[in-house]
């Protein structure tokens, strides 16, 4: 059973991505949910606060998925730095591409910019983590894991944020993989998995 935080915040995910975050009025929402304003207010001080929980709970979900994936025993500290970017996928862990393209468009510039800025500030650390563990095993070859992991965040936001063509996206994702590769000292192989995860080739 959905508690009222949870059901305020489904409810008004669907009231912005059908009227816009500026037209949904706190009035839309208590009349969606048949929640009391003061049952609101307990919960969330502004209709900002509820975008703000939004974004963060779908961002748990995937720090949730990276953490599971990063805790098994049995995958190599390649396999996990490469299960790390397979995991950052919104659409596949929502299951709804429509949620995904919302943060995407230009009318809802807040909601992509605070989710760009939370996905920086929540998987830095873990992120962080794995580049200093593929240092001490040989695996990758930085002085600075903490600004690298923050560069290749940044980078990863850049490519939603993109509206390349087809080629023009490929061209992209090849700067990008072979920028990692340079910043992380990774060897032919590694670049080639990379290669295999975002572009489907060796």
């Amino acid at each position: 059973m959905l508690t009222k935080k949870d059901k305020i915040l489904d409810t008004s995910l669907q009231l912005f991505m059908k009227k816009g975050f500026d037209a949904t009025s706190i009035s839309d929402i208590l009349s969606k949910t048949g929640i009391a304003r003061g049952t609101l207010y307990y919960h969330f001080e502004s209709k900002e606060a509820i975008m703000d929980a939004i974004i963060e709970r779908l961002l748990d979900q995937v720090l949730k998925k990276i953490e599971n994936v990063l805790g098994n025993p049995r995958l190599s500290q390649s396999e996990k730095f490469i299960a790390f970017f397979s995991s950052i996928n919104l659409t596949q862990l929502t299951g709804d591409e429509e949620i995904v393209e919302y943060f995407n468009q230009p009318q809802n510039a807040l909601f992509h910019e605070k989710s760009n800025q939370l996905l920086i500030e929540k998987l830095s650390p873990v992120l962080t983590q794995l580049i200093i563990e593929g240092i001490e095993t040989g695996l990758f070859d930085t002085p600075y894991p903490a600004e690298t992991a923050e560069l290749i965040l940044v980078g990863i936001t850049g490519f939603v944020d993109s509206k390349d063509s087809p080629i023009g996206h490929v061209r992209r994702m090849e700067s990008f993989i072979y920028n990692i590769s340079c910043m992380l000292g990774l060897t032919q192989s590694h670049i080639d998995e990379m290669k295999t995860l975002f572009l489907g080739e060796g």
